[in-house]
């Protein structure tokens, strides 16, 4: 390519101090569209994308509920699978039970005893009253009588725990909100052991974002900034660790996203977006040019092109990059054609 010669007009630039240039080169129109030159309109950055940062996807903390199994047994059936919406009452397992298998006669055996210890802790309190009995047997007789009913709520939290399935000693677990299934950790025929986990369900789309975001930028972190997330949506975040992890030099940041087609456990990438600071600017990034470590990007300068100085905050895989630099709000900007036009430059010093 034959070298065309570079113009050098800092005079020119000293009275535009919005845009430090290192030099204008002037080009004729034939050469810009041998060069296929595009430019376009420079915009402020909001925001500064962090991009391919490590996540993994974990039950999110509100609007879920961990079903356990209240009593050891054996998973006679499983009526609701992985991924499926169930609404608040609804059967999700049966489990035969030797707990379950008693219950029934324990709590019509404490229903009784109950109803006799408040008959004879009312019959005491009247006999008291007409001076017939002493205060202890009085006393003694409510005690026997709160006893009863302690008993008898037991078991009817067990049984509210436990429902009493369609056989004898069969027991149902039973969603305890509308949701979908997250989790299932009961097999057919398997043993449960006590409170073990069966399930796990959420209500709506959203899983909670476990991301490790380098230390270098905990200054800029805080709730509510936005996430995104590969095969899934998008959400916000929603807690930021007080600690750096000493082996990866991360702080550990939590986000509640749209769940998409992520799983619980798996492991993935994710975008934060941070603040941008104060003279940051969004291109495309093929407006930037890097050469002998240093980024630049072509602005356009009366009838030629300033490389102007920048430094690259970031960039994504989507062909966005955010720099900070001295340009100009609504500067034209090379956004095609710039690796070009910088050999050129470089061609001619």
């Amino acid at each position: 390519m034959r070298r065309w010669p570079l113009l050098i007009l800092l005079s020119a630039l000293a009275a535009s101090p919005a845009i430090a240039a290192d030099a204008v080169k002037v080009l004729t129109a034939a050469q810009r569209q041998a060069l296929d030159i595009r430019t376009a309109r420079v915009q402020a950055a909001t925001r500064v994308p962090l991009d391919g940062l490590p996540a993994t996807v974990r039950i999110p903390l509100g609007d879920s509920a961990v079903v356990t199994a209240p009593y050891a047994g054996v998973v006679v059936e499983v009526l609701a699978r992985e991924g499926e919406p169930v609404r608040r009452g609804q059967p999700l397992a049966r489990v035969r039970s030797r707990e379950a298998m008693t219950l029934g006669a324990d709590l019509a055996a404490a229903r009784g005893e109950y109803r006799v210890a408040q008959a004879q802790a009312e019959r005491d309190r009247l006999l008291l009253a007409e001076g017939i009995i002493a205060d202890a047997r009085a006393q003694a007789g409510t005690a026997r009588r709160d006893a009863a009913a302690a008993r008898l709520h037991e078991l009817q939290t067990a049984r509210a725990d436990a429902p009493a399935g369609t056989e004898p000693g069969v027991y149902e677990l039973r969603a305890p909100i509308d949701g979908r299934v997250l989790e299932r950790a009961v097999q057919l025929g398997e043993p449960v052991a006590m409170f073990a986990k069966a399930y796990v369900l959420a209500r709506g789309d959203r899983v909670m974002l476990e991301l490790r975001v380098p230390a270098r930028e905990a200054a800029a972190l805080r709730p509510g900034l936005p996430v995104r997330v590969d095969g899934g949506g998008e959400g916000r975040v929603s807690e930021i660790g007080g600690a750096v992890d000493p082996a990866s030099q991360s702080v550990r940041v939590r986000a509640e996203v749209v769940a998409g087609a992520l799983l619980i456990g798996q492991q993935t990438r994710a975008t934060l977006m941070l603040p941008a600071p104060a003279g940051a600017w969004q291109v495309p990034s093929s407006a930037v040019v890097e050469r002998d470590g240093v980024a630049r990007v072509y602005v356009v300068q009366g009838k030629g092109f300033a490389a102007v100085t920048v430094e690259r905050l970031s960039h994504t895989a989507e062909g966005e990059s955010v720099v900070r630099g001295p340009l100009a709000a609504g500067a034209e900007l090379v956004v095609r054609g710039a690796g070009a036009l910088d050999a050129v430059a470089a061609g001619g010093q």
